[in-house]
């Protein structure tokens, strides 16, 4: 099978020759070139060459176009980010730019075709769709709605604006939307199929109330519609931190895969997600992954994988790597999948209290 057989397979629900291994891999890309992420997002040529460089390091069986995934629709839109020309840092926003509705009168939606470094990530996903795209699923990173507002307001004052006044909020979602379904469109006219982040929106920051009449409808009603009509087909949105809470309504969008992301029940949502036909992927906890050792990793990656290698639809990755994460750590969870898919691994001997 090729990458791409393998995850189409995976998201009919189908029988693959392995699970698909999915890690995280943003700023990391960047130390793979030997470069910071601060010149990798920048720079086509080198953001091409970095992810060839994860494709050829870690095996993975799709590639995410994204280095610092939620600042780019947010500078085109004129908040300024720093850069940092002399650490491995991450770019960051500086300072929000909307404080009323006047403010967000102002803004109109970028062109990605010109507008800030969105034209860098669509050279990439052409190049990159053109040359491999035929084996393996090539994704370019959106921000989605309730994480791209947070950016434009201030993530305390927009988890505020929820409460105080839901019709300005729901007015910037439905802003910040249509920029997330415009670059989605971008990416799906070189072939590339849009991935949606937005982690703001996870429990711990956005209450279950706000994503079910908030977050959800906006997505139901106009994001994935829009992508699907434009061509989408695999649409993942993704949500970090314990979703548990919010399963039935993050499936309710109609994305066509999710994360149960540490520490949310991967029980419950394979369950859901089983019921509801779509794919889920699974993550081998960050801070695990970045301190290691291996054998702590590959642990939790086999009992992830005891109670989930049979799941239709399942799909194992691992939380963000660090920009000087070790390559060890990510290649231990790729080993587990390789070792499950060949018969290899007794989960009873393999997970026995030592």
């Amino acid at each position: 099978m090729t990458k791409r057989q393998r995850v189409e397979a995976v998201y009919a629900l189908e029988r693959a020759d392995r699970i698909p291994f999915v890690p995280a891999i943003y700023e990391h890309k960047a130390a793979l070139v030997g470069a910071s992420p601060s010149r990798v997002c920048r720079d086509a040529d080198l953001l091409y060459q970095a992810l060839l460089r994860e494709l050829e390091t870690y095996d993975p069986d799709m590639l995410v176009i994204g280095i610092d995934v939620y600042n780019v629709e947010a500078e085109a839109l004129g908040c300024k980010v720093v850069y940092f020309e002399n650490s491995n840092d991450v770019p960051g926003i500086v300072e929000p730019i909307i404080d009323s509705p006047a403010g967000l009168s102002k803004l109109g939606v970028p062109d990605p075709e010109s507008a800030a470094r969105m034209p860098v990530y669509l050279e990439v996903a052409k190049r990159l769709y053109r040359e491999i795209g035929q084996d393996i699923i090539v994704r370019g990173a959106v921000t989605g709605p309730y994480s791209m507002a947070a950016e434009l307001i201030g993530a305390e004052k927009f988890v505020l604006l929820t409460m105080d006044d839901p019709g300005f909020a729901h007015q910037v979602m439905e802003f910040c939307a249509k920029v997330t379904v415009e670059f989605g469109k971008a990416f799906l006219r070189r072939g590339v199929e849009p991935i949606m982040f937005d982690s703001r929106a996870t429990p711990t920051l956005a209450s279950p109330r706000v994503v079910k009449q908030l977050l959800m409808p906006v997505y139901r009603d106009y994001v994935l519609p829009e992508l699907k009509a434009a061509g989408g087909r695999y649409l993942p949105l993704i949500i970090g931190g314990n979703t548990t809470s919010i399963i039935d309504d993050l499936i309710a969008t109609g994305a066509t895969q999710f994360l149960s992301d540490r520490p949310a029940n991967l029980k419950k949502w394979c369950e859901k997600a089983l019921a509801a036909r779509v794919p889920v992927r699974a993550n081998v906890d960050a801070v695990l992954v970045n301190r290691g050792p291996e054998s702590a990793i590959r642990r939790q990656a086999m009992e992830i994988l005891r109670d989930c290698h049979a799941h239709p639809g399942f799909l194992l990755g691992c939380g963000v790597v660090a920009y000087d994460g070790k390559k060890e750590h990510v290649l231990a969870i790729k080993q587990c999948l390789d070792e499950v898919a060949a018969g290899a691994v007794d989960f009873d001997k393999e997970l026995a209290e030592r």
